[in-house]
């Protein structure tokens, strides 16, 4: 009988649920669910997503417990103050949450910090307690899902990296194709190819988005793309910023209207043949 590969990841979760929840019990530990939690959050389809992810957790959840305890030692008489402080830093997190790469870091950060901080009410002993508890847990179901997930059925992210990687480049092309013809057929008197660019910049807009997904992914499970993790990065940067020139070039493309293309640029169709041919 041939697995699915849904069958497969149910039953690696299922099973990595099981055992952080039993060792849970048989430490007697409060709140087991904690640790489920954990295995469910990032139980993916790849080993390097996983374990990106699992990183993450820990370390927001290692993050959250230190500056939770810190605003508790800092404002346990000061009700207001405790609170102004709180707040301040789950606001702080959920800016950075919108503006980082990591922004399930982030998340876990602030989120995690309002749970200790809540949970633990006046007592500060009860609050050390939690948050103790709560890292605890967490890396229990963090490592138990990864011993799991690198034995049983391994999944490696290298296909859909490959994958990525190549739709990025194609829509890329595909959006200099699109504004170099409407250019080309306006300085050639002519009707330029209708296309959808406002569709075709948000689909370059998203895969870029999952090809730098799928780059922490893979550098976590994938010697031959670790190996040129520098260049991979260049090529990442370069690709934000060609991005980044394509949508300024579409975001203009009214204001040519009134120039003469052909002064301002006579070998326009030259160079773009001329890139079309590399």
């Amino acid at each position: 009988m041939t697995l699915t590969p849904r069958i497969k990841e149910s039953i690696k979760t299922a099973l990595a649920m099981t055992i952080a929840y039993g060792i849970a019990l048989s430490m007697d530990w409060d709140r087991p669910y904690w640790a489920g939690f954990a295995v469910a959050f990032i139980s993916l389809s790849t080993i390097g997503q996983s374990l990106n992810k699992g990183a993450m957790r820990m370390l927001g959840t290692l993050l959250a417990l230190t500056m939770s305890l810190l605003i508790i030692a800092l404002f346990a008489q000061e009700r207001w103050w405790f609170m102004v402080a709180l707040s301040g830093w789950v606001g702080f997190c959920t800016y950075r949450m919108s503006v980082s790469r990591r922004s399930y870091f982030w998340y876990l950060a602030g989120f995690a910090s309002a749970v200790i901080a809540f949970d633990g009410g006046i007592n500060p002993v009860n609050a050390f307690d939690t948050a103790i508890l709560r890292a605890q847990e967490t890396g229990l179901g963090v490592l138990v899902y990864t011993l799991v997930t690198t034995l049983l059925w391994p999944t490696n992210s290298y296909a859909g990296f490959k994958s990525a990687t190549q739709a990025l480049i194609k829509s890329q092309q595909q959006m200099f194709s699109n504004y170099s013809e409407a250019i080309v057929g306006r300085m050639s008197g002519q009707d330029a190819p209708v296309h959808d660019t406002q569709a075709t910049l948000a689909q370059a807009i998203q895969l870029h988005t999952q090809f730098g997904v799928m780059l922490d992914a893979v550098l976590s499970d994938s010697y031959e793309v670790w190996e040129l993790r520098h260049q991979w990065h260049c090529f990442q940067s370069q690709s934000t910023v060609l991005l980044e020139t394509l949508e300024r070039w579409h975001e203009s493309q009214k204001e040519l209207g009134d120039l003469d293309l052909n002064a301002l640029l006579p070998e326009f169709g030259a160079a773009v043949t001329e890139i079309n041919d590399v």
